[in-house]
This record gives C-alpha cells, structure tokens and sequence, in this order.
C-alpha cells in the first residue's frame, strides 16, 4: 500500500532534495520574495514511500495564531511541480496527481488559517484541492504561442514602419533602476500608486536579473531606454511577463508595439508559448487579445 506524507522545508532543503526544480523554487529568489513582503518563503513536499512526488512553493505570513499561505503579486503563480516516472498508461499518473492534491489540500486546510494561491494555467485538475473544501475561483491569462506568426503584427505594419523610422533599437540589458522609473511614473500617471516599496523591487529585481530568473528586454531611443520588460525565465516551455512600462509620449509612437514584436521574434528560438500575465481587466485585455493569444483559465485556491 502506498504511503503518502507531507512536509513544509526552505526552499534551500527543496534545492538540496532536488537541484533541478524550476526558476520559481530558487531559494535566492524566494528569500528576497520573502524580504520584499515580510513573509517567509517555503516548499510543500509530498513524499510517496519516502519518495518527493511533487512540491509546491508558497509564502506563509503569520500574525498570532493566524497563518497565511499565498503567493504575492510579484510572484503572480504557485506552480505544481510534479516529478512521476513515465508510464504507457497516462491515467495512472493522472490518478497519482489527484492523490497528491487531496494530500496538499488537507495539509494547506489543516496547517493554514487563510489559503490563496494562483495556480499556473497548466494544472487544471484541482479536484483534490475542492474535495478538501478549498475553493477554486476561475481567473483567466492570455497565452501567445510564439511558434506561429501573429497576423497583428502584419495588420498594425503601417504603425511599425513609422515607429521604425523614430529610430528605436531593441535590446537585451539589465537596468532595473531605469526600468523601474518607467513602471513607477506609469502607475501615477493612473493615479494608482505601486503597492511595493520602489527600493524593495529594486532589490527584487536586481536578485532575480543576477539569479537568471528575469531578463530584462528594451527599446532605446538616442541610447535612453524609453520602452522596457522584464519577464520570468523559468527554463521551461513558457516565459512569463513581469512588468513592462512605456514612456507616455513614446507610447504614442509605437515604441511598446516594437518592443512586443521584437520580444516575441527573441523569444521564438527557446520558448513555445509567452504568458502575458493577466486578463481579469477590460484595458490590457484588449492588447492581449489583439496580439492573437489565447485566453486560458487558471485556478485561485481560496480558503
């Protein structure tokens, strides 16, 4: 009979048990997570017969008696890692998967006060997690499949052709601080101020640029960056956006629309797919929709 236990260790245990995990499990990355939002970062294992079948990385806040585990904005999902050796019979591990969340969902319900977790769009099968009286709340992201050539792009060429003649360059470079200055005026602009401390992402997004984790992709205009993305690299099949801001004026000029086509063409040669992050608002819905990604639904556990 299978023996199923769960167990909460740092992320620096989850790397020593398993070094390959993905770019969401890396310690250095969770720690500064953890320093940014006051919270302590930890990885859930779910062992089978003393064997690590899956583990999910999550961030616990507590306050007395009361313990949170979710995952941050910055964060934006809480992946299912599971490492199942392969069988003809596809359904047997499909079976297993849903005996590791019943298991994850009793630990979470049982160890947690307060649960809320964005599951990323790939694990679908959240029975164990509702079983165990979570609640799965249907959120949605638009996925661009970077493998096929996006008609919008050949439907806004007028608008690339004049913003190829304000002579923008696009380039990969690390420079969070000006990046950060283009994110920042943005959210005033809409007179909704970033919820973070500026010198915490700062640090943020220096610890995740040096750890290979985000990458940072700009327009330039007379060598000044008016245009930048970051995005999440997580050695997978998926990259993921991070932030992104546009100088207003430039916005006007098509320096976000260059930048986009010219992520998209870097991209191709080592991701299948680019998750825009996000479609639960009217605004940015529009452009996503537009570039030609699909809208994809994903889970938020709730407790």
């Amino acid at each position: 009979m299978d023996y199923f236990n769960c167990l909460t260790v740092t992320p620096e245990k989850a790397k020593e048990l398993s070094p390959d995990l993905p770019a969401w499990f890396n310690p250095v990355w969770m720690q500064a997570v953890g320093g940014l939002y006051s919270i302590t970062p930890k990885v859930l294992i779910v062992t089978k017969n003393d064997n690590p079948v899956a583990r999910l990385p999550f961030y616990e806040k507590c306050f007395l008696r009361f313990r949170q585990a979710y995952n941050p904005t910055l964060v934006y999902y809480t992946p299912v890692f599971f490492t199942l050796p392969e069988r003809k019979n596809a359904n047997r591990n499909q079976l297993l998967q849903y005996e590791i969340m019943l298991r994850m969902g009793e630990y979470l319900k049982r160890h947690y006060t307060k649960v809320l977790l964005s599951l990323t769009p790939e694990v679908w099968d959240i029975r164990g997690f509702t079983e165990e009286g979570l609640n799965a709340v249907p959120r949605y992201t638009y996925i661009l499949n970077l493998k096929k050539q996006s008609e919008f792009f050949l439907g806004e060429a007028a608008k690339i052709r004049r913003g190829e003649r304000e002579g923008y360059v696009f380039s990969a470079g690390k420079a969070p601080e000006r990046m950060l200055e283009l994110v920042y005026a943005m959210y005033e602009r809409k007179k909704h101020p970033f919820p973070q401390d500026r010198e915490g992402v700062l640090r943020l997004m220096k610890t995740g640029l040096d750890e290979g984790i985000l990458e940072q992709y700009n327009i330039l205009r007379d060598n000044e960056i008016v245009s930048s993305i970051a995005i999440i690299n997580d050695r997978e099949q998926t990259a993921y956006g991070w932030l992104m801001a546009t100088e207003q004026e430039e916005m006007k000029k098509g320096a976000s629309l260059i930048l986009f086509k010219e992520l998209f063409q870097a991209l191709r040669e080592r991701f299948m797919a680019f998750d825009l992050c996000g479609a639960n608002s009217k605004g940015p819905s529009r452009l996503k929709a537009a570039l030609g990604a699909e809208l994809k639904l994903f889970f938020r556990i709730i407790k």
